[in-house]
């Protein structure tokens, strides 16, 4: 079976409906991250030294830059989620008019009956050919403002963004890899090239990210893979532009980290409504998507 990938872009940043069959290492992201287990194989995250296993009640909430993974644990069996990838910006006015930050204390997000009932219904929106994108976005912030608001552990304290928060050397670092993002460079040659030793230099990622230098650099490329593939870029000219010695060692790295192939990615994002990428029509997308991948193992049905 083909895997499933859908995507809606809106002012809060990124919905993404992603059918998993094959875990992802260790990587970031530069937004935080809300993510619902909707069915199939159950799986577990990890984000820093904390475990999270996904479930009805159990969502994945990860800041800015967090490195976190993900492991199913059927053998050969997938999962499907509904995650978003949510704008700084828009995180920061949602803040500022309710007097509170949104940066998670703890990933582990509780999920009550309206809010999984929330998610659904977004997934239908995402998935119908009928649905205006103005609707999807009501409703995506609809689901956001609840997510954000039920996690009793977010901090009262603006998400952290790379900016004048961080240490100047670090955010040399940051626009180094940025500019240079097609070299081979080693952790160890940028620490150097910003003055700082390894031990520091990991040190600061640590404590102002809360991430690896290692993990932020593979995020830097993907994040740029992403962009090209997303711009219609032969993928041959992007694994080489950005330094992949073959094609299937790019495509392999940018499913590790992203879930599907390039070439699932680049059929989404060049689709003009928002759809599933499996071959099937357009009009079955939301029969087909209700049927597979959630059965039979699925005990994630929508609540009655």
């Amino acid at each position: 079976m083909a895997e499933a990938y859908a995507l809606h872009e809106g002012a809060f940043g990124t919905a993404v409906v992603l059918e998993l069959r094959a875990d992802l290492v260790p990587h970031a992201h530069s937004e935080a991250q809300l993510a619902f287990w909707l069915g199939g194989t159950r799986a577990t995250a990890r984000v820093g030294t904390q475990q999270v296993d996904y479930g009805e009640d159990t969502a994945l909430g990860v800041n800015a830059f967090e490195s976190h993974d993900l492991a199913l644990h059927g053998d050969g069996e997938s999962a499907v989620f509904l995650a978003f990838m949510v704008r700084h910006d828009w995180l920061q006015e949602r803040a500022a008019a309710a007097g509170r930050g949104f940066r998670f204390a703890s990933p582990r997000l509780h999920i009550d009956g309206a809010l999984r009932r929330a998610c659904w219904q977004v997934l239908d929106l995402i998935l119908s050919a009928q649905a205006a994108p103005a609707d999807i976005d009501d409703r995506v912030e609809e689901l956001l403002v609840a997510a954000t608001s039920a996690a009793g552990e977010a901090e009262r304290r603006p998400c952290i963004g790379v900016g004048a928060s961080l240490d100047a050397r670090l955010r040399n670092a940051i626009a180094h890899m940025r500019e240079h993002v097609s070299s081979k460079a080693t952790v160890d040659e940028i620490a150097a090239r910003v003055g700082l030793s390894r031990a520091h230099f990991f040190a600061l990622f640590r404590d102002q990210l809360n991430t690896t230098p290692q993990v932020f650099w593979s995020a830097v490329r993907v994040e740029e893979a992403m962009r090209r593939v997303g711009l219609g870029a032969p993928l041959t000219d992007v694994a080489l532009d950005l330094g992949f010695s073959a094609p299937s060692n790019f495509s392999r790295f940018f499913k590790e980290h992203t879930g599907v192939p390039p070439s699932i990615f680049r059929r989404a994002v060049r689709t003009p409504m928002p759809a599933t990428v499996t071959g099937i029509p357009r009009q079955a997308a939301a029969a087909a998507a209700a049927a597979a991948p959630l059965s039979p193992r699925a005990a994630a049905g929508p609540p009655s």
